[in-house]
């Protein structure tokens, strides 16, 4: 810089590093708001009562098992279903969500606005026993979480 003059000089290097300075605050802002909006996968294993927070917002609780299903060594005429009861809880209220791989008119992926919930694995996998006590359900949930439309 030894050809500019020095009234030059002293203005020129403060602006330069101010125009870097807001190019990387501008890349920054962007980068921040492209990584909240994302897309996410999380796998998560509930019981029936039990929630889990899936974003700041939403909340997801499994309410209840409807098992159906023909139990081991009883006559049945149909094979029944199992399906899995979900609520959705934020501050507009509960979405009801059901997921079952065999349920009439259900479905193992159901999408509530930006999340889709896709039933992944269930345990027991079979039928109880015919005079088998209740068994403890547990129930495997990938939650997508899509970008936001901007």
């Amino acid at each position: 810089m030894h050809y500019l003059h020095d009234s030059y000089r002293r203005w020129l290097l403060p602006i330069v590093i101010a125009c870097l300075a807001v190019l990387a605050g501008c890349g920054a802002a962007g980068s921040a708001g492209d990584a909240e909006n994302t897309p996410r996968n999380v796998s998560h294993v509930l019981s029936p009562g039990e929630q889990v927070a899936i974003t700041a917002t939403d909340t997801l609780k499994l309410e209840r098992v409807n098992d159906s299903r023909c139990r081991k060594g009883a006559v049945c005429v149909w094979k029944g279903y199992v399906s899995y009861s979900f609520s959705l809880l934020n501050s507009a209220g509960a979405t009801d969500i059901v997921l079952s791989d065999s349920m009439p008119g259900a479905a193992s992926s159901v999408t509530v606005k930006h999340l889709t919930f896709t039933l992944l694995d269930v345990d027991p996998a079979t039928p109880p026993a015919l005079n088998a006590a209740e068994p403890t359900y547990r129930v495997k949930v990938k939650i997508t979480q899509g970008a936001l439309p901007r």
